[in-house]
């Protein structure tokens, strides 16, 4: 497994039996939320569609997973949203098998989407990577693989000693205790012999609001079988990963949110962790990257960066 990190995005692509685009975050609609609190911003998901597709473009992605969190207003759709949703998710869907992880504000999401494009809450193994939103317990199936979720928004801020500084979104990569597993196993487990494929499969399309008005059709694309690859021994920074620990153990990489409105300082989300995943974490193991996978080190390289600035 090959992790590549598109610093135009941000995104994520995980290169494996089957190239996988990740985006997380993309929040369409939260400038009709922010002027509903006297913010006013001119809607740019005009833009943010035309970055995704360039990120599409130049990678020729197989799948492009939306890691949850890809409509905004909670708990109804905004009229934004209705106008804007079903241009973008056509564009995408165009260009690749569509997957989506609903997040904590995708409530009403599944009428713009394909049974078959809606993955568990709980997470899932695609192509042996775990995805997630981020806003709930991992299913127990994902323990011992890396997982990839959202939700977080992690930004880092830098700061040299003369005072110049940066703010950037961020990928924050972490170890994660086994009770987080443990704590998931109330969630109810898929069957452990279905994969993603039986699900494309077996689904019929549905009839769902599209670019036009009209009845999203399916196109049935399918995907082969997990295909489990053998421990190379090589994990670390490098972006060479084993599709799964030998001993066992579970890695998250959080990955920043495609939104340039969000974000959350990842000293602060370390110290007031918002979610199971965050909590589980082992703090001593976390590294922090750049978008374009530039490495800034652990936590600790940026724990004397006052995150309010100077």
């Amino acid at each position: 497994m090959n992790l590549e990190f598109i610093g135009e995005g941000p995104a994520l692509l995980v290169n494996n039996e089957q190239r996988v685009l990740v985006i997380a975050d993309l929040h369409l609609g939260i400038e009709s939320d922010l002027a509903r609190h006297g913010i006013y911003f001119r809607s740019r998901s005009r833009q943010r569609q035309e970055k995704a597709l360039r990120c599409i473009r130049d990678t020729s992605p197989d799948i492009i997973l939306l890691l949850g969190d890809v409509k905004h207003s909670i708990p109804v759709t905004t009229r934004q949203e209705y106008r804007e949703l079903p241009d973008m998710l056509s564009a995408f869907r165009k260009r690749g098998v569509l997957m989506v992880t609903p997040g904590n504000h995708d409530i009403g999401i599944e009428r713009f989407l394909l049974p078959e494009e809606i993955l568990p809450k709980y997470g899932m193994l695609v192509d042996g990577t775990g995805y997630l939103h981020g806003h709930t317990y991992p299913d127990p199936s994902l323990e011992g693989h890396l997982l990839v979720a959202g939700h977080h928004h992690p930004f880092v801020c830098l700061q040299d000693e003369v005072g110049c500084s940066l703010r950037s979104p961020a990928y924050l990569f972490a170890m994660l205790g086994n009770d987080c597993f443990v704590q998931g196993k109330h969630v109810g487990p898929p069957d452990p012999e279905e994969t993603v494929t039986d699900i494309l499969g077996k689904n019929g399309p549905g009839k769902r609001i599209s670019a036009k008005g009209g009845a999203i059709r399916s196109s049935r694309k399918r995907m082969p079988k997990r295909v489990v690859i053998p421990d190379n021994g090589n994990s670390g920074s490098d972006g060479c990963l084993p599709e799964k620990d030998p001993a066992g153990k579970s890695r998250v990489l959080f990955v920043p949110a495609f939104n340039e409105l969000s974000g959350f300082d990842i000293q602060r989300l370390v110290a007031s962790p918002i979610s199971p995943l965050s909590r589980c974490m082992n703090i001593a193991s976390c590294e922090i990257f750049l978008p374009d996978g530039t490495y800034i080190g652990p936590l600790s390289s940026v724990e004397d960066h006052d995150p309010a600035g100077p």
